[in-house]
């Protein structure tokens, strides 16, 4: 065995322990200072038993909303045995033109989401007020690739979906603070 052998053995080591230090103090700061994974949050009591209205049973809004529902512990249910409705009173998606090239050809274009819901205790006082999220995403449109426009505006589209649904949960957990 070579005489730097041992040495070398030591270093890795030592490295070992420095990382598992700062990993320990990483965790331990994140910790101190609030940090919390997204996930489950707490949702308000009332809204245990809650139904979705407003819009179809199969529109992927409804889909995803249920979904993240549930993974909150809340109970997605008919209208009839609900505690709470999360009522979708408006939602509006669409795209617009953003840009004009110097040939007047449309050179960019804006998708967007408005989405507006309110929720409201049935036989409670609880309630939380219409609120309104408008989303937007642009993209380049490339004249060439006029088939993959449709699939880019598809896949923008589902984007903001799941973006609506997450800022929609937040303001439901923070209407339980």
């Amino acid at each position: 065995m070579a005489p730097w052998g041992g040495w070398v053995r030591v270093v890795v080591r030592g490295g070992r322990i420095l990382s598992w230090l700062g990993v320990g103090l990483l965790c331990l700061s994140l910790v101190a200072c609030g940090f919390q994974l997204r996930g489950a949050g707490e949702l308000p009591p009332e809204m245990a038993r809650t139904a979705i209205t407003g819009i179809g049973e199969r529109d992927a809004l409804t889909q995803e909303l249920r979904r993240s529902l549930r993974a909150n512990g809340v109970e997605v249910v008919e209208r009839e045995e609900a505690d709470a409705l999360l009522r979708i009173t408006r939602m509006d998606t669409g795209r617009r033109t953003l840009s004009v090239g110097g040939d007047a050809r449309v050179s960019e274009y804006e998708v967007y989401l408005t989405l507006a819901f309110q929720v409201d205790g049935k036989g409670s006082e609880f309630e939380i007020a219409n609120q309104t999220l408008t989303l937007t995403r642009d993209y380049l449109f490339d004249p060439a690739g006029v088939l993959g426009r449709s699939e880019q505006e598809r896949v923008l589209q589902e984007s903001m979906r799941r973006d609506a649904v997450q800022l929609i949960m937040l303001r439901l957990q923070s209407a339980a603070r």
